[in-house]
C-alpha cells in the first residue's frame, strides 16, 4: 500500500470502523469450546451491537442453527487474549478495527482466507483483503471528516486547513492521542504539510500551531456530543460521521463534511483464529456476513459502507456515507511501529 502519497480508493472499494464497551460475555452459559454448534466472536457495544445482531447474528442462527456467542470488550483486550491463547484460542472470530486489525496481521493471528473456503470473497474489492495480507476481510467502513456548528462558525468549513483559522480560537476539539481518529489526524496533517508515513514530523509543527484553537482533546463520542451540543466547541477535527449525524437527527444545527482534500477512513475486519477448533463454522459465518443481502442489511442499519462491491445501500445511507474515492487510506504497517515515539512526542509537545 503506498505511503508517500495520498491513496484514493476506487469507488467500488470499501472499508469500515468502530468502538468498544465494557467486557461482558453475552449468553446464559459460558462459551462452548466443542465442535459442531457454536463459536465465539466479538462485537462492539451500543447501537453497533443492536444492528449487528439484527442484521447478521439472528438471521445466521435462524438459517444455520449455529450459535454465535458474542463477547463485548475492547479490541486491545481481544487481541491480547488471542495472542496469549493462540494455541487454544478463546475467541474464534475476531472483529477488529484499526489499528488492532493490522496488529493482528503482524502477530499472525488469522487463518489465510481463500475463495474456496469463503466464496463471497469473490465479490469483495481486493483492497479489503490485501491490506490484511489475506488473513482478514473487511466488513464495513465509515468516514472521518469535520463536524461543525453551522450557527456558530463565522463561515462554512470546507478544508482541513480551515481548522487553523484564527476565528476558531479556543473552539476546536481534536482527538487525544491513542483515541479513534488520532493516528489519522497525525498522518493527514503530515500530508498537508509535506510529510508522509515515513516523515510524520511536519504534523507536530502544524498541530502545535493549531493548539491555540483547541478547546479540548476529546476522548470519546460522548465528548464530541457534549462539546458540540453545548457550543463549547464549534468544530470537531477528525471524527467519524456517526456522532455528528446523531446530533443532526436530534435537531442540532450541526453539519458534517468531507473536506476538499478528502476524508480519512475507518475499517473493521474479520480474523479467524489460526488454531480454532471451529474453523468450518467460522468460515461459514464470515461468508454469510459478506453476502450481498446481509451486507446491505448491516450497512443500512449502521449507516456504513459495504465491502461487497455488489451490495446496494439505501438512498438514505448513501447520503451519509461518502463515496470511497473521497477518502484516503494510509500505510498502517509503517505507522504502528512509530506509535510509542509518536505518543511520547505528542504528550510532550502537543497535549495539555
Amino acid at each position: 500500500m503506498p505511503s508517500n502519497k495520498t491513496l484514493r480508493v476506487p469507488r467500488r472499494h470499501f472499508i469500515a470502523g468502530a468502538a468498544a464497551a465494557t467486557t461482558l460475555t453475552i449468553g446464559v452459559t459460558p462459551p462452548a469450546r466443542t465442535q459442531g454448534g457454536s463459536f465465539v466472536s466479538t462485537v462492539f457495544g451500543g447501537v453497533y451491537e443492536r444492528e449487528y445482531r439484527r442484521a447478521i447474528i439472528e438471521p445466521f442462527e435462524r438459517e444455520t442453527g449455529i450459535r454465535a456467542q458474542l463477547k463485548l470488550g475492547s479490541p486491545a483486550e481481544w487481541l491480547t487474549s488471542s495472542m496469549v491463547n493462540r494455541r487454544n484460542p478463546e475467541i474464534d472470530v475476531l472483529l477488529l478495527p484499526y489499528p488492532d486489525n493490522i496488529r493482528a496481521v503482524q502477530e499472525n493471528i488469522g487463518l489465510e482466507l481463500t475463495k474456496a473456503d469463503i466464496p463471497n470473497l469473490a465479490d469483495v474489492a481486493p483492497i479489503w483483503i490485501d491490506q490484511w495480507r489475506g488473513q482478514a476481510v473487511g466488513l464495513d467502513y465509515v468516514s472521518y471528516g469535520i463536524a461543525y456548528r453551522e450557527d456558530l462558525v463565522p463561515k462554512p468549513i470546507t478544508s482541513w486547513r480551515d481548522l487553523w483559522d484564527p476565528a476558531l480560537r479556543g473552539k476546536v476539539t481534536l482527538p487525544a492521542i491513542g483515541i479513534f481518529g488520532s493516528w489519522e489526524l497525525i498522518v493527514l496533517t503530515a500530508r498537508l504539510h509535506g510529510g508522509n508515513e515515513d516523515n510524520l514530523a511536519p504534523a507536530f509543527a502544524a498541530v502545535k500551531e493549531l493548539r491555540g484553537n483547541v478547546r479540548q482533546f476529546f476522548r470519546s463520542g460522548v465528548d464530541i456530543t457534549n462539546l458540540l451540543s453545548s457550543g463549547e466547541a464549534w468544530a470537531v477535527g477528525m471524527t467519524t460521521h456517526i456522532a455528528p449525524y446523531a446530533l443532526i437527527d436530534a435537531g442540532k444545527p450541526v453539519k458534517y463534511v468531507i473536506p476538499s482534500e478528502g476524508g480519512m477512513v475507518g475499517a473493521v475486519s474479520y480474523h479467524i483464529a489460526r488454531n480454532t477448533r471451529n474453523a468450518e463454522l467460522c468460515k461459514r459465518f464470515v461468508n454469510f456476513a459478506l453476502s450481498k443481502p446481509i451486507q446491505e442489511a448491516v450497512c443500512n442499519g449502521l449507516v456504513a459502507g459495504p465491502t461487497n462491491s455488489r451490495a446496494e445501500i439505501s438512498a438514505a445511507t448513501r447520503e451519509r456515507v461518502p463515496t470511497i474515492d473521497r477518502l484516503q487510506l494510509f500505510d498502517w504497517y509503517k505507522v504502528i511501529p512509530q506509535m510509542p515515539a509518536l505518543t511520547e512526542r505528542w504528550n510532550r509537545e502537543v497535549a495539555f
